[in-house]
């Protein structure tokens, strides 16, 4: 028997930025276009965003404290651009990624975002902060083609996510939405 007492188990957490249907549509247009992909391309579209911070084992009571912080997060919207792609080498295999344009307002709110994870007693990543969108797992063989023009989305909202490696099939659950003011 379970001990109901006890603390629930730490969280892999991370706060993102989704594109819209549209920006998701051409991500998926753009990856179908390129050579040697999986039988079945993961992540599938819906999953798929722009990281801002990530953190593997989030506590109850730190995730308490971030979510607080999240509420007064502030920024103005923005337009995001994915303008190349690339393969990385990863733990667990290459990926295929998007790369952003560079952007300031992408850059100011990681930081913020990592000023109220930092808050909220986390410690954010170390390495300097590349912003990508993971358009492929398992892409070891696959051959990429340029983008025939950048891929954007209007960011209006940050989400705080909870990737529930638990359930069958593992998904990503909404813990929050801090949209722009």
């Amino acid at each position: 028997m379970a001990d109901m007492t006890a603390a629930p188990a730490p969280r892999r957490l991370f706060t993102a930025l989704f594109p819209d249907a549209g920006a998701l549509a051409a991500i998926d247009a753009a990856r179908q276009g390129w050579g040697s992909l999986p039988r079945r391309p993961r992540p599938v579209p819906e999953r798929m965003h722009v990281t801002l911070q990530f953190f593997n084992a989030v506590d109850a009571e730190r995730e308490r404290a971030w979510r607080a912080a999240l509420a007064g997060l502030r920024f103005d919207p923005f337009d995001i651009a994915l303008t190349r792609p690339e393969l990385w080498h990863a733990p667990r295999g290459t990926i295929a990624v998007l790369r952003t344009a560079p952007c300031p307002a992408l850059d100011a709110l990681h930081a913020a975002t990592g000023d109220l994870a930092r808050a909220a007693g986390l410690a954010p990543e170390v390495r300097p902060y590349k912003a990508h969108l993971t358009a492929l797992r398992q892409a070891e063989h696959v051959r990429l083609a340029r983008l025939a023009a950048p891929i954007t989305w209007r960011v209006g909202a940050v989400r705080l996510i909870w990737s529930d490696l638990q359930a069958q099939p593992p998904c990503y659950r909404v813990l929050g939405t801090y949209p722009a003011p």
